[in-house]
């Protein structure tokens, strides 16, 4: 090393013969550097003499004994960077070096993906998603509940509260779930994953309509909950409990009543507009659905049950207040519609307060109605009240015995000036300690019944049977629970410790049986029937690869291969590629082949980054961007399942492929029938003075109209309507035409409905977004002539690396980047490494707004 970087020569400044003059810490980087470019092959130089094996390996183990702390750490670190994950040398992997080595690998857990997450919580969850496509709902995997879609893919609401602690980082490339390591958070967040999915799994509806011995194992206990229910819920109903204390106290009863407190809040005033003054009264009613719902629905409940009179209001028409323009917008009430509303307001307050409703909550519902009072119209409120279920529900008492219970309790609980509430409180404690002493008296539960509700938990967690041993140590711990917690809480934890076990994060690959002659077991066939589902899917294995693992059918070579065909063929099951892509596109990121096929070309080439790189939106519109970005994704998307469907020099057709998809559904008749209406459109209108039309011209040409989808949707339908669509059209489709192009692109910007139908619909049936998409090819997609049939030629492209997405994917937020381009292709194509920038080198390009990005990269490189 010394030639080098010695006395007379220091190549990088580095100088390795006076190192006891060099501080610790600039010490401890140099060691750490020496040790990476030894390791990596990077020195001595290929051209230099180079050490013996047995020296490279006394070096590295002398630099591991000099190295500390961090620096110790350095080159582990990097080597799990995907770009070093394969290490072994190209020319000895493929020299037949290792033809003869006896391949095999230990017994191993994989941390399982995101996707694969997705499905076992849902599975969970007795989640079943679909999506609309082709106009047909067809069951997908990958779903997490997200709500993408505004009228018709809902999402799941408690489902969107399990968060996924697999997703992996942003850096594009493909990597091993294996190699990712779960930290605190991640942790912490299958905790609370964990207790969601017990409260749902231990929940009453839930175990009745699937885990009958769940349900068995909580009978008595669920015929408490029952009868607590029935109980509370009558004593909970303000007019039941009011009478039943009426009918056991009679006359002293109004002498334990709490003395209420009134709220003094002030009466709003009319509505007021900064600018424009005082407006008139609201009269939307569908304002009530903005305000808590339990609060309107006690303040509607308490004017239907106190409003003596007709339900209605008079205006004060002489006292009206005038707006900024002089006009008279707003008038009081009458004297005796105010009396009123007064007593309303105040026989509520009495009732809430003696219910145990909150101060808070009384202020808050008070303040409500006197808002009502002055700024809403009181007519249409009072007959929304009239015509609506609010009055005081009719009385209907338990049967004798149960009501004799009640009787019972409230006489020996009922203390003076207790609310409703408390009364209620020390009632229900009272029962269900009564309810848990009979329980204990009778003993634990059936060991026997707890064994066959672990096997439907092991059955629905992990797919399988318990085996003795885990049976035995997890009706102990349920035992040990049920002591502690009532039954409910001891299922729901017990389903926890199972959640959180590393069987649900990760992935067995176990050998199973005696070894070979060289130590080597064969993996258990329900390990690989897992192995071989996952490789391609992101769910559990499906029927028959389960069955031939059961049957013994998943031990040969031939037996793989006869499984991985058969998957590889199916074309029956829909994954959700994207739902960030679907999400912005409106229309679902769907595949039905198998899914990680795809996903491994995602990875590889790192085109959905491109969902996450900035770019300047004024080009396309207000909030035009992201939906032509995710269009660019899903129709690369497109692009490489249409290279894996034909399965032929799949990798040189993606580089080098000319024909590429833009704007399209991936249905070509579809297509060219969207097309192809537009066209019409403008070839019978065209030879009519048609900008000079008035609304009764259209009545000709009315009949073909209304054989066009955009014609059928105008809004009104009338003469006027479809004059104003036709006015709309005419001038985009003369931009689509007008120079001979024999197709136009299929969306027109003003007329088609945003959300449903269309000429040309995506797979959900909605219309397809992002028509933006071809700015990013440096097309007018007004005046293309638009390939209706796809995949297409598009000019001046070549290979998937010339695809917008991987471009934008590859670039920096405000500009190109080609040189972290270069270093993907080196890296990821040609199977290389660069070495990291040495410390003495400026790699910065200097910013200057006057000159373009190759113009400052050949000023900084001297080229």
């Amino acid at each position: 090393c010394i030639s080098c970087h010695g006395p007379e020569k220091q190549k990088a400044k580095v100088r390795l013969d006076a190192l006891e003059t060099v501080d610790a810490v600039d010490l401890q980087k140099l060691f750490s550097k020496i040790q990476q470019v030894v390791q990596l092959g990077e020195m001595p130089p290929e051209e230099e003499k180079q050490p013996s094996e047995s020296e490279k390996k006394i070096l590295k183990q002398w630099l591991d004994s000099q190295l500390t702390g961090k620096a110790a750490e350095a080159l582990a670190e990097k080597l799990r960077r995907f770009e070093y994950g394969n290490v072994t040398s190209h020319e000895d992997l493929f020299s037949g070096k290792y033809a003869e080595a006896t391949g095999y690998t230990l017994d191993r857990r994989w941390l399982i993906s995101e996707f694969i997450f997705n499905e076992k919580i849902n599975r969970l969850l007795n989640y079943h998603p679909t999506r609309t496509i082709y106009g047909t709902a067809q069951s997908v995997q990958g779903d997490s509940g997200v709500h993408w879609s505004p009228k018709t893919e809902r999402g799941n609401k408690f489902r969107r509260t399990i968060s996924n602690p697999y997703l992996l980082p942003e850096k594009v490339g493909v990597r091993y779930s294996s190699h990712k390591r779960l930290t605190t958070g991640h942790l912490l967040t299958m905790v609370g994953n964990a207790k969601r999915v017990a409260g749902h799994m231990s929940s009453e509806a839930i175990m009745k309509a699937h885990y009958p011995a769940m349900h068995a194992l909580m009978k008595s206990e669920l015929d408490h909950h029952d009868t607590l229910r029935s109980r509370e819920r009558f004593m909970r109903t303000y007019s039941f409990l009011e009478r039943l204390l009426n009918d056991i106290y009679g006359e002293a009863h109004e002498k334990l009543l709490p003395t209420v407190v009134r709220k003094e809040i002030p009466y709003p005033g009319p509505p007021k507009h900064s600018a424009r003054g005082i407006q008139k009264r609201h009269d939307n009613l569908g304002f009530l659905v903005r305000f808590d719902q339990e609060d309107i629905r006690a303040i509607l409940q308490g004017v239907a049950t106190y409003k003596r009179t007709a339900f209605k209001v008079d205006e004060i028409r002489e006292k009206s207040e005038l707006d900024g323009k002089g006009r008279p917008v707003w008038a009081p009430y009458t004297e005796a519609d105010f009396a009123e509303f007064e007593n309303i307001i105040q026989q509520c307050e009495t009732e809430w307060y003696r219910e145990g409703v909150t101060d808070h909550r009384i202020i808050n519902r008070i303040t409500t109605m006197k808002l009502f009072y002055d700024t809403w119209d009181m007519n249409k409120l009072y007959l929304h009240v009239k015509n609506g279920n609010f009055g005081a529900p009719k009385y209907m008492p338990l049967n004798d015995a149960e009501m004799a219970v009640i009787t019972s309790a409230i006489k020996k609980h009922r203390k003076q000036s207790d609310r409703h509430q408390q009364i209620i409180e020390k009632c229900l404690a009272d029962w269900q300690a009564a309810f848990r002493a009979e329980r204990e008296s009778v003993g634990g539960a059936d060991e026997t019944l707890i064994a066959t509700f672990l096997i439907e938990l092991y059955a629905q967690i992990f797919e399988r049977k318990p085996t003795d041993s885990e049976l035995a140590e997890n009706i102990k711990q349920f035992k040990l629970y049920a002591s502690k917690l009532d039954r409910q809480k001891a299922i729901a934890k017990l389903i926890e410790s199972l959640l959180l076990s590393t069987e649900f994060a990760y992935r067995n690959e176990f050998g199973e049986g005696e070894p070979d002659e060289h130590g080597r077991r064969m993996m258990s066939p329900r390990n690989a029937s897992y192995a071989l589902a996952y490789a391609l899917t992101d769910a559990s294995p499906d029927s028959e690869l389960e069955k031939a693992a059961r049957e013994g059918r998943l031990k040969t070579r031939g037996d793989y291969e006869r499984e991985v065909r058969r998957m590889l063929k199916r074309r029956d099951r829909w994954t959700i590629i994207d739902e960030a892509v679907q999400a912005a596109n409106i229309n679902p990121s769907v595949t039905d082949q198998p899914i990680r096929k795809l996903r491994f070309f995602r990875d590889f080439f790192g085109y959905p980054k491109a969902m996450t790189v900035f770019k300047d939106d004024s080009r396309f519109g207000a909030g035009r961007h992201e939906p032509a970005v995710s269009r660019l994704i899903d129709e690369a998307d497109m692009l490489v399942e249409y290279i894996l469907e034909k399965d032929e020099r799949v990798f040189e057709e993606l580089l080098t492929t000319e024909k590429f998809y833009l704007y399209h559904s991936g249905d070509n008749q579809a297509m060219k029938v969207g097309s192809g209406e537009l066209k019409k459109v403008y070839e019978y209108f065209r030879k009519f003075d048609w900008e000079t039309w008035e609304p009764d011209d259209v009545v000709p040409h009315k009949e073909f109209m209304l054989t066009i989808w955009e014609f059928r949707k105008a809004r009104g339908g009338d003469n006027k309507s479809l004059l104003s669509t036709l006015k709309r059209m005419m001038p985009a489709l003369e931009r689509h035409f007008s120079a001979g192009q024999a197709n136009g692109m299929p969306y027109m910007k003003v007329s088609m409905g945003f959300w449903h139908g269309g000429n040309v619909l995506g797979r959900t049936g909605q219309q397809m977004r992002g028509e933006q998409v071809a700015s990013y090819w440096n097309i007018d997609w007004k005046k293309w002539d638009y390939p209706p049939v796809q995949p297409a030629a598009i000019p001046n492209r070549k290979g998937i690396l010339t695809h917008p997405a991987w471009l934008i994917a590859h670039a920096q937020n405000l500009e190109t980047d080609p040189i972290h381009r270069g270093k993907w292709i080196r890296e990821k194509l040609l199977a290389g490494t660069i070495p990291d920038v040495p410390i003495t080198v400026d790699a910065v390009i200097p910013p200057d707004p006057h000159k373009t990005l190759r113009q400052r990269m050949e000023k900084r490189t001297g080229a």
